[in-house]
């Protein structure tokens, strides 16, 4: 019976003591920076190639025996390709226990990708089923450029906002990235 108290204290003692360890620097900008690579720049140009895809025959998915691929509709696509692409990403960024140089890295991160989420999840679904339902390339495409033009714009402030504050601390602590 000791010997089952004496485990369990050291399991929850070392189970505890990981919220003391922090992340490093490169898993910090793991999860934040690489992941916002993800984010698309331009929303006109995603729906251009849907509407392309569509037209060419070759808007599909994976069958229910994930063998073959089906034809599909813009908004399955979408649902499938976009609607969850950040859940993950905002609970391993929410996991991560940041340094005090990182906090304000993680509360950007974490705003970022829940606001691309909110994009992806809502609005794409929106000009996805446009398309389904025939409307014309320029109403589309204006459709498109109007959220290009308003939520593209505050995404692109968060995601400069994010990489103004992560660009530094990366080099500041030595984790090695490319710029493309």
């Amino acid at each position: 019976m000791k010997t089952k108290i004496i485990t369990f204290l050291l399991l929850f003692i070392l189970i505890s003591s990981c919220k003391f360890i922090k992340n490093t620097p490169n898993e910090i900008f793991q999860q934040v920076g690489l992941n916002a690579n993800k984010i698309p720049s331009s929303f006109e140009r995603v729906f251009k190639e849907f509407r392309q895809q569509k037209a060419n025959g070759t808007l599909q998915l994976p069958s229910e025996d994930g063998k073959s691929m089906r034809k599909a509709t813009c908004v399955e696509v979408v649902n499938f390709a976009y609607a969850n692409t950040f859940k993950k990403d905002i609970e391993r960024i929410k996991d991560l226990n940041p340094d005090r140089d990182a906090e304000e890295i993680v509360k950007s991160g974490i705003d970022l990708f829940e606001y691309a989420d909110q994009i992806q999840s809502k609005d794409f679904m929106i000009i996805a089923k446009m398309i389904d339902d025939g409307k014309s390339n320029e109403e589309v495409d204006a459709a498109a450029r109007n959220l290009d033009d308003t939520k593209g714009i505050e995404l692109d402030k968060k995601y400069t906002k994010v990489m103004d504050l992560l660009l530094p601390y990366a080099d500041k602590n030595g984790v090695e990235y490319k710029k493309f």
